[in-house]
């Protein structure tokens, strides 16, 4: 993976992590600061007045309504008539009057001794008290005092409503100094016999004794009745035994009413009405409660780390669907809550996260890919110059920070793609091999027009692209053996898997296939099949190059039969022309010894004749002519030697053999120790390491180092000393080769490695050389990837220096 690459997909990562902790972080911290109270105080409304309950059966509001005001006169009433309906109410089983009794009446005490009376045989009425503060309470305002000594119990009826004045909780006991007060509603109950259930109720409460009011459900929910309706006995007993009443104002402007999350559509909620709910509160055990405030945080966060996790893999489109869902389903959840276990959590903290991390998110995404469409941009432009158009991109151009920008600069960028495309599409149908490109599942994704001809010439159908290449490939040829090569070639890298090394060209170069073989037209091909890869480096494909080497090799095989000929036709009149000098020499010379029967070639008995005859050519005038026509033949067959050793180096297939060159210059210069000894030289071998090793053809290089280290001793003067020095330069080993000839001119240097160039002092010399030793040289060091090279003064000497790759393979023959 490129390093740009990576980086900005860290980066990008790094930014993901830090926006979501980021979003989470602030959500929880709303959470725990009650989130948005107003806001979650209307959604609590709604909330709890979706939630209904049934009304209980045994629960009765008696109403002092404006039919009753309007027929027993303006309010107060005298407390005879509530004495006489509680009369009325013998029955239940507790009543509660939800009407305040602080004063005496003055002018009708009579009235005063007849309500004592009455709630003393009832014996299960409850009056209310009111407290001077309800959070802080220090006094409390009682009844009269016969009044509350008759009565069977006394509850308080404040309540508290919230900043916006909806009444949404109760405080359901509280203390002035130490007399402990419980609120109206648990007073009856306990009137009522079910002192055990409020018991039990007050246990599971808050330290604060405040919970929400789960009421039961919209204003005239519960059973009621009129008061003048009960007074008059239209109230049959059944209705009215054994429940718990409620007697409370009603009228218009005479009650206590109060705006509460249930009564949205109305004026408000009754008093009387609130006590009902708290009544059926207290004995269903249902305690609604806010959550704490660490669970309010948690709520909040889960749902932004959810949506933080899935926009990443999210469309545009599933993004804003999965948001909008996820606000749907925190309001679900809260109400759900709510009503089943009685705990309200406050969404808006969880809503407003949310609702902030789409747009959030996909602004850091925009602005990510703005960066990274930029960036790419760029690149592609100094990548792909606008070789093709010059109006496409211009380098002084600039991209625009907006999207709009981006957008049309991308619109640019692909069209120059495109033409870049279609020249590489347009370059590939004009090449004259048959080139086809596959996937990495072998299947065809293009071929040029000459793939097309190629397989309509042998009768082949066509590859549709999308199809697998193999098969239809497969049928251009008949032997087994070449069908399976074919098919081993198209099969991807044994590393198609992991990305190369990009330092290492050699195995990239090993990963690529050349085959040659004969199709069924009996045409010679080389099949080329060399992978692509993706900007990561993972395998993407393979390019197929079918091209025709027919000419090619018959052009070959003309060479070899050339070669051939000279190495056969051209020898035997020379080896047949030695061995008539030497036959000639043997019957002239008299007495002399003859040629020793242990020569084992032609050519070892010529060099015997030419020595013999050299040594009687002093005294034998024909002996000269046929020493010298010995000496042309040799020369001759050296040359044609030397020609096709270079014609061999130039063509042939290099082996690649594991070489110690130190220990192959030590064996060079032992077996050029005679010729240096019959001079009185010494050749001297110095190396930097005891193994040096490197790849390549053993014969070739050792035949190369021969005749560099020949010709220093050729050239040298006698008793000299020939230097070879053997050294590590970077990532090549330099063998230098150091005599102390004439020189060569600067002149003669540059054509030097040409084949049959002598230098002007090698003729003036007369040394005998054919010109294409160094040739040879020369075409050795290329084949192996190495080079050879010359450090010359005239007058002093050479140093030709033979180098070659560290241990590694050329690419020039891989």
């Amino acid at each position: 993976m490129p390093i740009n690459t990576a980086y900005a997909r860290l980066e990008r990562s790094y930014l993901r992590l830090l926006l979501g902790i980021s979003l989470v972080a602030f959500t929880a911290l709303l959470g725990w600061l009650n989130g948005l109270g107003r806001l979650d105080q209307l959604i609590y409304d709604r909330a709890i007045s979706l939630i209904n309950r049934p009304a209980p059966t045994d629960v009765l509001i008696v109403t002092i309504d404006d039919s009753a005001i309007s027929t027993l006169g303006r309010w107060p009433w005298p407390r005879s008539l509530h004495a006489m309906l509680l009369e009325r109410l013998q029955t239940a089983r507790a009543v509660g009057l939800d009407i305040v009794f602080s004063e005496s009446n003055v002018q009708r005490t009579e009235d005063d001794r007849l309500l004592v009376n009455a709630v003393q045989r009832h014996g299960r009425v409850v009056l209310p008290i009111v407290l001077d503060n309800l959070d802080r309470p220090t006094r409390a305002e009682l009844p009269l005092a016969s009044l509350a000594q008759a009565a069977a119990g006394l509850g308080y009826i404040n309540v508290d409503p919230d900043d916006d004045g909806v009444l949404r909780r109760t405080t359901w006991a509280r203390n002035t100094g130490n007399l402990p007060w419980r609120q109206f509603a648990l007073t009856m109950l306990e009137v009522g016999g079910e002192a055990a259930q409020v018991h039990r109720f007050l246990q599971q409460l808050p330290t604060d004794a405040t919970t929400l009011i789960p009421y039961a459900g919209p204003p005239g929910h519960f059973q009621s009745v009129s008061y003048l309706a009960v007074l008059r006995g239209e109230v049959p007993a059944e209705a009215i035994k054994d429940k718990y009443v409620i007697v409370g104002a009603w009228a218009t402007g005479l009650g206590d009413v109060f705006p509460s999350p249930v009564s949205h559509n109305t004026s408000g909620i009754q008093g009387v009405e609130v006590i009902a709910n708290l009544v059926q509160a207290a004995r269903q055990g249902s305690i609604l409660v806010p959550a704490q405030t660490w669970q309010t945080a948690l709520a909040g966060a889960i749902p932004v780390l959810l949506l933080c996790l899935a926009l990443p893999r999210l469309s545009p489109r599933q993004a804003i669907l999965c948001s909008a869902a996820l606000l749907g389903a925190i309001l679900v959840s809260t109400i759900l809550i709510l009503s089943v276990w009685n705990i309200w959590v406050p969404p808006t903290a969880a809503l407003l996260g949310v609702a902030l991390s789409y747009p959030t998110w996909s602004w850091r995404s925009q602005e990510a890919a703005l960066r990274y469409m930029s960036r790419e941009m760029k690149r592609l432009r100094v990548e792909y110059p606008p070789v093709l158009d010059e109006t496409t991109h211009s380098s002084e151009h600039r991209i625009g920070r907006s999207l709009d920008h981006h957008v049309h600069e991308l619109d640019r960028t692909l069209t120059h793609v495109r033409n870049l495309r279609r020249f590489v599409a347009d370059g590939l149908d004009g090449m004259p091999d048959a080139t086809m490109v596959i996937d990495k599942k072998g299947r065809l994704q293009y071929r040029n027009r000459p793939a097309d001809m190629y397989f309509l010439q042998l009768g082949i159908r066509l590859p549709r692209i999308g199809q697998t290449i193999a098969p239809a490939l497969e049928q251009a040829f008949t032997a087994p053996a070449t069908r399976q090569s074919v098919r081993q070639a198209l099969q991807a890298p044994a590393d198609s898997d992991h990305a190369p090394d990009a330092t290492k060209e050699h195995e990239n170069a090993s990963t690529r296939t050349s085959i040659e073989v004969r199709d069924r037209a009996d045409h010679d091909l080389l099949i080329r099949c060399a992978p692509i890869r993706t900007a990561q480096g993972a395998y993407a494909g393979m390019v197929v190059t079918l091209s025709d080497i027919s000419i090619m090799r018959q052009a070959e095989r003309q060479r070899e039969e050339t070669l051939r000929f000279i190495s056969h036709d051209m020898r035997a009149p020379q080896n047949s022309i030695l061995a008539l000098v030497e036959l000639s020499t043997k019957q002239h010379l008299s007495g002399s010894d003859a040629v020793d029967s242990r020569c084992a070639t032609t050519e070892q008995a010529a060099d015997q004749t030419t020595h013999d005859s050299q040594q009687s050519t002093a005294d034998h005038p024909h002996d000269q002519t046929l020493s010298r026509i010995a000496h042309l033949a040799n020369r001759t067959l050296g040359l044609v030697d030397d020609f096709i050793q270079l014609n061999r180096a130039e063509s042939m297939s290099i082996a690649r053999d594991r070489l110690d060159l130190a220990a192959m210059l030590h064996e060079i210069a032992d077996d050029f120790w005679a010729a240096a000894q019959a001079r009185a030289m010494t050749v001297e071998v110095q190396s930097s390491v005891p193994v040096a090793l490197a790849y390549g053809d053993a014969p070739l290089i050792m035949r190369a180092l021969s005749n560099l280290l020949d010709n220093a001793i050729k050239y040298s003067a006698d008793a000299s000393t020939i230097h070879v020095t053997l050294s590590l330069d970077e990532d090549t080993w330099a063998m230098d080769i150091q005599d102390t000839g004439p020189g060569i001119a600067a002149e003669d240097q540059v054509h030097l490695f040409e084949p049959f160039f002598r230098t002007k002092t090698v003729q003036d010399s007369n040394t005998e050389g054919s010109g294409l030793g160094l040739a040879f040289v020369h075409a050795v060091a290329q084949r192996h990837g190495g080079s050879v090279s010359l450090h010359s003064e005239v007058g002093i000497g050479s140093r030709f220096t033979f180098r070659l790759p560290v241990g590694t393979v050329s690419e020039t023959d891989a």
